[in-house]
């Protein structure tokens, strides 16, 4: 159950993460992280962390099927 609440949180910040970088890209509107100083590179730096983190917590908690009950084994 604890993987899935992490697979559903990496989720979610991937496609925020992916989200607001092309908005940023196409419109240059920062969305969300418009409360960060520092311009358009850290709202895109920002952005590209947010997906990099929810990339990484989406792979690495990934449930993972138990081969006892694999049927198909």
């Amino acid at each position: 159950m604890r993987q899935a609440v992490w697979l559903v949180f990496g989720l979610l910040l991937l496609a925020l993460g992916a989200q607001g970088c092309i908005r940023l890209l196409i419109n240059h509107d920062p969305g969300a992280l418009r409360v960060l100083p520092g311009g358009y590179v850290v709202h895109l730096g920002g952005y590209l962390a947010m997906a990099l983190i929810g990339l990484r917590c989406a792979r690495h908690n990934r449930v993972q099927p138990d081969p006892k009950n694999d049927p198909y084994r």
